[in-house]
């Protein structure tokens, strides 16, 4: 009776440890951002495909504070890339670079330990 009593109780505990399908699906969805982002290449059409990634992703509790932080991101990249086309282009093209890079960076992938 122990015995299966201790079964039972180890099943439930690594049961409640495995990924959830719900869990599952947020990770595919924040890789189908960052491989939107990596394929987009900073055209603005490409980058804004990728908001409504984001939208759904910030209805998740887990990844709400990364898509909101993401979505400053790109909405000031779509400003920058509107500045230099209706300003001085040459002045807003290496801030438009930064801020891609920053994108860029926070959505590749991530060295295994």
């Amino acid at each position: 009776m122990n015995k299966l009593l201790m079964i039972v109780v180890t099943s439930l505990l690594l049961a409640g440890c495995a990924p959830t399908a719900t869990q599952t699906e947020n990770a595919k969805l924040r890789q189908a951002y960052s491989t939107c982002i990596i394929k987009a290449e900073g055209s603005p059409d490409k980058v804004a495909s990728c908001q409504t990634i984001l939208d759904v992703l910030k209805q998740e509790q887990e990844h709400k504070q990364f898509a909101e932080q993401e979505t400053v991101r790109v909405v000031d990249y779509q400003r920058c890339l509107t500045a230099r086309k209706t300003g001085d282009g040459q002045a807003y093209a290496a801030d438009c670079g930064k801020i891609w890079q920053e994108i860029r960076s926070n959505n590749s992938p991530k060295p295994a330990n």
